[in-house]
């Protein structure tokens, strides 16, 4: 069932229900996401680790079923006592098997392999929320350090004023050198700001093109941050129900369970129906030769009465990771509601200082009209006028970050809820179907993929 917040979320982070071509570059945040579904390498291993663990569920429905073997055999044999007379002789058979009881050891390992594959579909949802922060975070920060460079970059065009504006009125003497070398100084310290402010674009965008796949280009504004939680208690709640480590580390337990048992069955007796037809031709080279047919069905049985204590120690062992997988639930629980919890707190500090750093730009703004009146009539020195103009700057710089901490910590608290799924972002791309390739295989179909079938598949993927 969807949830109320997953709801909101759909309806104000999805746009457009039409389906459309996958763009070369990401010019949204949305299309940075999209890019990022569909090229991250991230994926393509989890993905294939998924299809990894649904191949056990096959083989343990292999397990169940009967099997049937050709065999054959070829020997020539020597009687010393006999007068080293020899024997050649050949065997065939066909041989089938069938487990009719074990204690339901096959029967649970199926449950076993299943619980796995759902731990393993929950691990892939885990790592799709992951790309998509880290899709959102590197569009953020690339849109934050523009606007720093931009930043920089006015601030000394305006410095460059000031620096000859501060030489014409030295050589008419208004101001001193040391007037002068002030403003230089502050014009040296935006030049290197802005340079810094280049450099950490420049690393920025290429840790977008590692995420994304593709270089920025022309970014717009991040949209509208959909509607979270009321309070902590609430946000923490959806974590601890929807987030996808939780669902594994629940299917993960169910599993060692299962294993348990099966470990405790290997006790029970276990039996099963045999069968067997064939034939022997046999040749002592002087001239008797005999074929000779043969056919079997019956049944055995296997009741284990000593195994050197290897049962106690499966069993132990079983025992051991079932306590195991108790304690990683409980430490992801611990883990989900510490992450909601810092992203929830990272927000309100943002928030604050998105407040305040907007009363500090008002302030700045009107201390810096006053000084440059008052330097106008004489009253102010160039320097005052310089502090005022970083008092400003630093203002200017304050928001931006803020409101990327903001926007940063929205998608990092519905990413700790479990909410930043590519089904909830409503990508309008085709997603990926992890019971596709389980509903194909689970039955352990007996035919194989051929060396052309396997190759041309995995062009297809990376294509």
């Amino acid at each position: 069932m969807v949830s109320k917040f997953q709801k909101i979320l759909m309806v104000c982070v999805s746009v457009s229900a039409t389906t459309f071509a996958l763009p070369s570059t990401a010019d949204s945040l949305l299309d940075a996401m999209r890019l990022a579904y569909e090229t991250n390498p991230t994926l393509a291993i989890n993905r294939a680790a998924l299809r990894t663990t649904d191949e056990s569920v096959a083989q343990a429905i292999a397990a169940r079923r009967g099997t049937l073997a050709l065999t054959g055999s070829a020997n020539l044999s020597r009687a010393p006592i006999a007068g080293d007379d020899l024997t050649d002789r050949y065997a065939i058979s066909l041989n089938a098997s069938l487990i009719l009881f074990d204690g339901g050891r096959s029967r649970d390992a199926v449950a076993s392999a299943t619980e796995s594959v759902l731990a393993a579909r929950a691990s892939l949802s885990n790592a799709e929320q992951s790309v998509m922060l880290d899709a959102a975070t590197a569009f953020l920060n690339v849109r934050r350090d523009l606007q720093f460079v931009t930043l920089s970059r006015n601030n000394v065009n305006v410095l460059k004023q000031q620096v000859q504006a501060a030489e014409d009125r030295f050589a008419v003497g208004a101001v001193t050198r040391t007037d002068v070398a002030q403003t230089q100084a502050r014009l040296a310290a935006a030049q290197s700001s802005l340079a810094a402010s280049r450099g950490a674009l420049a690393i920025s965008s290429e840790i977008y093109r590692a995420t994304v796949g593709v270089a920025p280009q022309h970014l717009s504004p991040p949209p509208a941050l959909p509607h979270l939680p009321r309070n902590l208690a609430v946000a923490e709640e959806i974590a601890i129900r929807t987030h996808p480590l939780m669902n594994a580390a629940h299917h993960a337990e169910k599993a060692a369970a299962l294993d348990m048992r099966r470990a405790q069955n290997a006790r029970l007796p276990s039996l099963s129906a045999n069968a067997s037809v064939g034939g022997t031709y046999a040749d002592d080279f002087s001239g008797n030769k005999q074929w000779r047919d043969s056919a079997s069905v019956g049944l055995s049985a296997s009741v284990p009465i000593f195994s050197g204590g290897s049962i106690s120690s499966a069993l132990r062992q079983a025992g051991i990771i079932v306590e195991r997988r108790m304690a990683e639930t409980q430490n992801t629980r611990v883990v989900v509601r510490q992450n909601t919890a810092a992203s929830w707190f990272e927000l309100q500090i943002a928030n604050a200082s998105i407040a305040a750093s907007q009363l500090q730009i008002e302030a700045s703004q009107y201390a810096y009209d006053g000084i440059q009146q008052e330097a106008d009539l004489g009253a102010r020195t160039v320097l005052d006028i310089l502090n005022a103009e970083q008092d400003l700057l630093n203002a200017r710089t304050n928001l931006i970050s803020a409101t990327h901490q903001k926007n940063v910590a929205a998608y990092r608290l519905l990413a700790a809820m479990g909410l930043l799924t590519p089904e909830n972002l409503a990508l309008g791309i085709e997603l990926y179907d992890p019971s596709e390739n389980f509903n194909r295989i689970r039955n352990a179909p007996t035919s194989t993929f051929g060396a052309a079938q396997v190759l041309d598949g995995i062009a297809d993927r990376w294509n």
